[in-house]
């Protein structure tokens, strides 16, 4: 969606779109997109500053990185950027501020929200999946999912040079 700037009136305006996973262009990522986006876009405009606050609703389709299961986790994310026109200045060292950190910069009088939606989808996506906290995963023998079933296979072994540790953990669980 793109929203021109200088059409906006002083004060808030609001949007509400949707978007799928062609629009948002994530195909070929390690997630899917379930049903739709929901965006709710408000841009707010004082003496020429303009403050874009973006919130969105999802659900993504994912794969635990233990067990291998696919499942599905629903988010809300929000995001606050500051815009400013013309091209980023680059300056000698300099203290950052909030603002500055969340502050967009638009060559032409145009903004288009998508990448930035886009953006906060793929960020939201966690390194290492997990379908829920406390997943087993699978047997290293065997393969099958510890969720699901027990194995019968022998624990892994400790390595021999931790047996000194291993007592000292027990006599203290024991005190």
């Amino acid at each position: 969606m793109k929203i021109n700037i200088l059409d906006l009136k002083e004060g808030k305006t609001e949007y509400f779109e949707k978007y799928n996973e062609n629009t948002l262009d994530l195909k070929g990522l390690e997630f899917s997109l379930i049903g739709q986006l929901n965006a709710h876009i408000v841009i707010e405009k004082w003496r020429g500053k303009v403050k874009l606050s973006l919130e969105a609703d999802f659900t993504l389709k994912m794969q635990c990185s233990r067990c291998l299961e696919h499942f599905e986790r629903s988010f809300r994310e929000e995001a606050t950027f500051y815009l400013k026109a013309g091209k980023e200045e680059v300056k000698a060292e300099k203290s950052l501020k909030d603002e500055d950190i969340y502050t967009l910069f638009y060559a032409t009088d145009e903004i288009d929200v998508t990448p930035l939606i886009r953006d906060m989808v793929i960020l939201v996506y966690p390194m290492k999946p997990l379908c829920k906290p406390d997943c087993k995963g699978l047997c290293p023998v065997c393969g099958v999912n510890l969720n699901k079933m027990k194995c019968h296979h022998e624990q892994v072994t400790i390595d021999p040079r931790w047996s000194k540790l291993l007592e000292i953990k027990k006599k203290i669980s024991k005190a």
